[in-house]
């Protein structure tokens, strides 16, 4: 085991105990999440979501935001478990002698705010930090980049004790503050409308990870893309998921994002993997790796809409990717895909505003690409359609039947630019462009 004082020395560099510390461009959504949450006594808080998409920079600003608020520097404890420097000791013993050198040799006070990064490298992490929280004057907030921690280590035991966040790489309103375009009132955006469209095909074309974000090469934001794919694929579903096979595991994961807005099933994958393969792949090990993909937050499977179980159970579902820019790393070319960009983005938006389960498919005589549910009723319905008037007819045709089925008012088609309203068959049908619908900006009164 580490000595203290070569804990100390390793904690140092990250922490903000003798000077401050850049903290990046504020992700202002999460940090009010987290300020909300941070008075609720004797609850753990969790940031959570794909790697790179910037738990960390969140939970510095975390620290940074208490400090601000009161809270002695030196009664802050940022963990990076990642650090080389900890590998050959991760265990709850670590944890404690963290923590101990901590109040040794750094904290003042008799309460500390505590920032353990990247928790899910610890095996039985959860009970050191409930037993922490029971004995200590700590707020402990842990992020992790797998759903693990939500659905297995935190429910078992810190039942009922923890708020979650889940962290999604930038928003297109995010991706435009970083960019340095202001989106703070119709007027202005209007004024700022080409700059918003020229940065949306950026967005569309590379994505929000914060680091590709802020790089100004081209080619460099696509070598940082790949290996930010390869390390998801490889470290967290591969090794961490225990999959001994890692290529099959990486090829399965590349021929997924290839079938990106596209109904998919492991059993369709599974014969395309092992006609490349050359050898028999089951379904079920298929299916362990999409399941692996979706806890990494790489992957989201979206279901139909049905009342009936078995009609969920049979259909496939439509995937869809965290972020355009893995998607133009590893599949495609990108000026081919526009249209099917634009619905992953729509699908990652609806899922980070919603959840998960609360966005579907609709399969009738027609499809419509989503169906949302507010509360326990489907209350949404959207289709995306690029260039709506090559298939007009058409998608309308579905978004009506979708509308009667559900008993709504209005439907929604995001487009590349068209704008309006229109009455057909008693149905409202709205029009927006997909900057737009991104942005929130969907106005009845502009509209019309």
């Amino acid at each position: 085991m580490l000595k203290r004082e070569e804990i100390i020395e390793a904690l140092a560099p990250y922490n903000f105990w003798n000077r401050e510390r850049d903290v990046g461009i504020d992700r202002e959504e999460y940090l009010s999440k987290l300020e909300h949450f941070k008075n609720a006594n004797d609850f753990i808080l969790s940031v959570v979501g794909v790697r790179r998409a910037g738990k960390t920079t969140i939970a510095k600003q975390f620290i940074k935001k208490a400090i601000e608020d009161g809270t002695d520097p030196r009664d802050t404890l940022y963990v990076n478990l990642e650090d080389p420097k900890f590998h050959a000791y991760l265990s709850t013993e670590l944890l404690e002698e963290i923590y101990r050198a901590f109040k040794v040799y750094v904290s003042r006070g008799d309460s500390a705010v505590i920032v353990l990064d990247e928790v899910q490298n610890v095996p039985n992490w959860e009970k050191w930090v409930r037993a922490t929280m029971e004995k200590e004057r700590v707020k402990i907030l842990v992020t992790g980049s797998t759903s693990r921690i939500i659905k297995r280590e935190l429910a078992t035991v810190l039942t009922g004790r923890t708020l979650t966040v889940e962290v999604f790489p930038l928003d297109f309103k995010e991706f435009l503050t970083f960019k340095g375009i202001t989106t703070e009132d119709y007027l202005t955006m209007m004024v700022e409308k080409s700059k918003i469209e020229k940065a949306l095909l950026e967005y569309l074309e590379f994505g929000g990870f914060p680091q590709v974000v802020l790089s100004r090469d081209e080619l460099l934001k696509r070598e940082i893309i790949k290996e930010l794919f390869e390390g998801i694929v490889l470290r967290d579903v591969a090794y961490r998921g225990g999959f001994r096979d890692a290529n099959a595991v990486k090829l399965i994961a590349e021929l997924a994002v290839n079938r990106f807005a596209s109904l998919t099933s492991a059993t369709r994958l599974k014969n395309e993997v092992s006609g490349i393969l050359k050898r028999n792949v089951s379904p079920n090990f298929v299916d362990a790796v999409l399941d692996a993909l979706e806890e990494v937050y790489l992957a989201f499977r979206v279901p139909p809409f049905s009342h009936k179980i078995k009609e969920v159970r049979r259909h496939p579902k439509k995937l869809y990717i965290i972020d355009t820019g893995i998607i133009n790393a590893v599949a495609l070319r990108f000026s081919e895909n526009l249209g099917r960009l634009a619905e992953n983005l729509v699908a990652i938006h609806l899922i980070k505003r919603h959840g998960k389960d609360s966005v579907f498919y609709y399969k009738g005589k027609g499809e419509v690409d989503f169906i949302v549910k507010h509360g326990l009723e489907i209350k949404e319905a959207i289709q995306v359609s690029w260039d709506i008037e090559k298939s007009k007819k058409r998608e309308i045709s579905a978004l009506l039947e979708a509308l009667r089925e559900f008993d709504l008012r209005e439907g929604l088609i995001v487009t590349e630019r068209t704008e309006g309203v229109e009455e057909v068959e008693g149905k409202r049908i709205k029009y927006a462009p997909l900057w737009k619908f991104l942005l929130g900006e969907i106005n009845e009164d502009r509209d019309e």
